[in-house]
């Protein structure tokens, strides 16, 4: 594509708000521009749904509600602050370094997200300086893009969905959680103006945190997080806790973080919300798509190389599972084009409950088409009304659960480990923690695949390298997992370090609890504490001699703590105790562990009850160690009890087989029935699910076309409107003919001449008496319809009105020839006007020239005089022969004469003298002179008050000095 030259003296936008609307947006748009301030600095990128047919009409609308600038985007178009750039049609908009950058709008698998690719842009190329702003419309799109400018540490708003015409778009954005401001169209610009203007966002701009400093402030703020969810984030980078801060304090308008923590001891929602914010996952389907070519082309081949029944994968930090899905997708196809048959687990495990509820229902927005190759999605993908939901086949492979990386204890036994884009969130010594749980918890020769910008730190010999690009490593032979030995005691149920203040001068005392703990290791044997569902409550002492961890999802219960022999032991028990309510012993115990066998004694003993709610406790002896036991208790033989309770199982589980056999069979009946109506059903909802997607699709295109014209109407209505009340007004007659010639319109005045009633619209002009208006008037039309020219005469109609009639081409906008527009207006009262001046010029023509008279203007400027022509006439000269320059005028002034004449006239002009006054002679064509009595004055100045011109009467007195010359002779 080609570039246009730009300006490299333009400044580009600090900050870029982009902001996507739908149906529905026009309203919206509106309400933000009218109430946004000329002067902030952002720059403005509207991305709609736009018809491919159809010119939109939106920067003319919006020009009528905001002074900024609206332009059309172009292609290299630097983004100002202060100006509002649209979306061309058939156009898909992003920017790279501030400018925008145009590309060929294609459809992928039928569905087309320009906000979700320009949103995703925009939080690549200026990070936490972008905007993005959601207004109403149908669909998901822009979710994605919304969730990458939050991940970028940009700013989101969403439309409140109360003042939405169509909620679509702003409902998905908000339930995303990552929404910074809920609000109507018309009160965002104030609180974005309020929140770039905030000293933390402006002194941010290209720095870390700013809020450094008062660290008893966010240690409060940590503890208070950490009662409220139980997660500690002390463990965490503090700079990255220190951004998230600031974007919320700016938010909330507070300045110091001791404000901040008042409002967020006040409000659980806040505590709600500052823990979603720190917990933004980076994550999309198929992200860095050739990290994922690696794991398919490199590691699926020797993990599925078909001597292994069973693959085991641990995704941590899965956020909402479009990453485990992704991987669980190509390793489907995998299988499936191998024509292999091995169960795949994937313990897909996050801190963030939410992330993991939204995960399992496998539900995503309609905008991950533009992440998920079409024949995947058709595949793997049912589409629903709200979206696209991941097949049951896939959603079986993953199992989601709870899981703190830095407080529970791994899965075991892993083939590969994908943890991508947690480290970075880590401090060095968590980071080291985790690699060794996860080298502990690899397989030999297990795989670990982890992000781009995350390394192996102090584990680098322990691991080989697969793909150094893309992060993707191999356990080396030789370490083996022996969690037993390697973990530390008290690490299945670490509690996280104390955030209690621990203020100067005073000293930090054990709490009860910690009083508590020491006293009971130092009284008890190896115990654990659990309930009636084998739930641990509290561990005492170290326990890890009879501990063995179990492949699967980690969960608190004894069943997957502790052998199976064990276990066994501990059910007998439980039964026992609650019947006996006593002491309970088992001697001899019999455990079988790393190929090893040896014996323990266990004790068991009822701690509370409480309804049909229990609490034991149950402890571990060695054998040389049973003489210290006192007290009295019940003394079970071990084998004697293991027989009974076998025969007792045995019988159980036949009855129980039994009852299963005749239940399969019955629902397998019912499941064929069901299986074939089920089939009929799927083929009939993806064809309507595909008709469905293509009425939604034409849909919003119609709103926003039917918008912007609904809009355009009412302009063209108000238009009418002005332009009838005028010609009514005005009374100016007015015929409108269409191209056959045919009436289309008439205003009263003209009806009132022409005699029409309204019956007579959309007949042809010529069916109508030929004078209806004067008798050349049908002629006078063919002319102009012939010929293109105008019409312009005076008529006299049989009214005996004069009226001035004009007949014009009607011309479109496009210049194009649509018909003939006549106006006739009455000119009666010019008429008498022009009557009145022509016998007012008569009479002053005959006062002229018997009081010998003449009236001249000099334009002092260009020296032109115009006059009378009796001014010429009275010294025999034709009007054209007489000079009508003032200096060729002089000239004819007799010498004598001149000088007076010149210093009367300069005293004029200098303002020395009011009038012009004086007496001269002048030479006639004959070469005589006469006598002239001339007279005048300035008319006119310019706004210094230098004189322009000047107007005069000149008076021939030859006749008067002859008079007076002979009486003075006689006296």
């Amino acid at each position: 594509m080609k570039k246009k030259e730009t300006n490299t003296d333009q400044k580009g936008a600090e900050y870029i708000a982009g902001i996507g609307a739908s149906a529905g947006g026009l309203e919206a748009l509106q309400e933000f521009f009218k109430a946004m301030p000329l002067k902030t600095g952002i720059g403005f990128v509207v991305i709609q749904h736009l018809s491919p047919d159809y010119k939109s009409l939106m920067d003319e609308l919006l020009a009528r509600y905001t002074k900024l600038p609206i332009l059309k985007a172009d292609d290299g178009m630097l983004v100002e602050p202060d100006k509002v750039y649209l979306i061309p049609a058939r156009k898909n908009l992003s920017i790279f370094h501030g400018r925008l950058m145009l590309e060929d709008q294609g459809a992928r698998n039928g569905i087309i997200l320009p906000i979700d690719i320009f949103f995703r842009s925009l939080a690549k190329d200026i990070e936490k300086r972008a905007i993005g702003i959601i207004l109403s419309g149908t669909g998901s799109d822009g979710t994605l893009g919304t969730r990458a400018i939050k991940e970028a540490g940009g700013m989101v708003m969403a439309q409140d969905e109360r003042t939405a015409k169509f909620d679509g778009m702003p409902r998905s954005c908000i339930s995303t959680g990552l929404v910074d401001y809920i609000l109507p169209p018309a009160e965002m610009p104030e609180a974005l103006y309020n929140f770039i203007k905030h000293p933390f966002v402006e002194k941010a701009k290209n720095t870390d945190a700013v809020l450094t400093g008062d660290e008893d402030g966010l240690r409060k703020i940590l503890m208070t997080l950490r009662d409220f969810s139980g997660t500690d984030f002390s463990y965490y980078k503090e700079n990255t806790i220190l951004r998230r801060l600031e974007r919320r304090l700016s938010i909330n308008r507070f300045e110091r973080l001791e404000d901040y923590y008042n409002l967020l001891t006040n409000s659980d929602k806040e505590k709600e919300t500052l823990y979603r914010e720190l917990l933004i996952g980076v994550t999309r389907f198929f992200r860095d798509e050739p990290a994922f070519e690696v794991i398919s082309n490199n590691i699926l081949p020797n993990l599925l190389d078909g001597s292994k029944k069973e693959i085991r994968i641990w995704s941590a930090g899965c956020s909402t599972g479009e990453e485990v899905y992704s991987l669980a997708m190509i390793i489907r196809s995998y299988l499936d084009g191998k024509h292999l048959n091995v169960e795949v687990k994937i313990f897909a495990t996050d801190i963030d409950k939410h992330s993991l509820e939204y995960a399992g229902q496998g539900i995503y927005p309609e905008s991950i088409v533009s992440d998920v190759d079409p024949v995947l999605l058709s595949k793997y993908f049912t589409k629903r009304d709200n979206g696209f939901q991941i097949s049951e086949s896939i959603r079986k492979m993953a199992i989601f659960a709870t899981h703190n990386v830095l407080k529970d204890p791994p899965f075991s036994k892993l083939d590969l480990i994908v943890c991508r884009n947690l480290f970075i969130y880590f401090k060095p010594d968590s980071q080291a923690f985790v690699l060794n749980l996860f080298r502990l918890a690899l397989k030999s020769g297990g795989y670990l695949f982890m992000g781009s910008s995350e390394t192996l730190g102090v584990y680098t010999e322990a691991f080989d390298v697969v793909n150094t690009k893309h992060k993707v490593y191999q356990k080396k032979t030789g370490y083996v997992s022996n969690l037993g030995k390697e973990l530390p005691g008290s690490f299945v149920f670490r509690k996280s370090e104390s955030l209690t203040d621990n203020t100067a001068g005073q000293k930090r005392f054990p709490r009860k609890e910690q009083l508590t703990d020491k006293v009971l290791e130092r009284m008890l044997p190896p115990s654990i504490v659990f309930d009636d569902k084998l739930n641990v409550i509290q561990v005492i002492n170290d326990i890890n001699p009879y501990l063995e961890l179990k492949p699967g999802k980690f969960s608190q219960s004894l069943t997957n703590l502790l052998p199976t022999d064990l276990i066994v032991v501990i059910n007998n028990m439980v039964r026992r105790l609650k019947a006996q309510k006593e002491i309970i012993a088992f001697e001899g115990v019999k455990i079988l562990k790393a190929e090893k066998t040896f014996k323990v004694n266990i004790e068991g003993r009822l701690l509370l009850e409480d309804g049909e709610n229990y609490t034991f406790i149950v402890s571990f002896f060695d054998i040389e160690q049973v003489e210290t036991v006192r007290e009295s208790r019940n003394v079970v033989n071990f084998e004697t009890q293991i027989k009974d309770q076998l025969s007792e199982l045995q019988y159980e589980l036949q009855f129980t087989k039994e009852s299963l056999q005749a239940t399969v069979e019955e629902l397998e009946t019912s499941n064929e029935e069901l299986q074939a109506s089920n089939e009929e059903l799927i083929a009939s909802n993806e064809e309507l699910q595909s008709t469905n997607e293509e009425l939604q699709s034409v849909n919003e295109e119609l709103y926003t076309v039917n918008s912007e014209y609904q809009s355009k109407i009412e302009e063209l209505t108000q238009l009418n409107n002005d332009i009838n009340n005028l010609l009514n007004n005005t009374e100016i007659a007015a015929l409108y003919l269409d191209s056959k010639m045919c009436i289309r319109k008439f205003t009263p005045s003209f009806a009132r001449i022409s005699k029409l009633m309204e019956f007579d619209i959309g007949r042809p002009v010529r069916q109508l008496a030929t004078a209806f208006v004067y008798p050349d008037f049908l002629s006078d039309i063919s002319n102009v319809q012939l010929k293109l020219q105008s019409i312009e005469k005076e008529i006299i109609t049989d009214s005996n009105e004069l009226f001035l009639l004009r007949i014009v081409p009607y011309r479109t906008d496009f210049h194009a020839v649509d018909g003939i527009l006549v106006t006739m207006v009455n000119i009666m009262s010019l008429q008498n006007e022009r009557f009145k001046l022509k016998l007012s010029n008569q009479r002053l023509q005959g006062a002229l020239e018997m009081g010998h008279m003449a009236w001249w203007e000099w334009n002092i400027e260009t020296g032109v005089v115009n006059m009378h022509e009796n001014k010429a006439i009275m010294l025999g000269y034709t009007f054209d022969e007489f000079p009508k320059n003032v200096y060729k005028v002089c000239e004819l002034i007799h010498p004598d004469d001149y000088n007076r004449t010149m210093d009367e006239m300069r005293s004029h002009l200098k303002g020395e003298k009011p009038k012009y006054d004086v007496q001269y002679r002048i030479k006639t064509k004959s070469g005589g002179y006469k006598w002239y009595w001339d007279k005048g004055g300035i008319v006119e100045r310019d706004a210094t008050g230098k004189p322009l011109k000047l107007i005069g009467l000149v008076i021939d007195i030859s006749d008067l000095k002859a008079l007076q010359l002979s009486m003075d002779k006689n006296s």
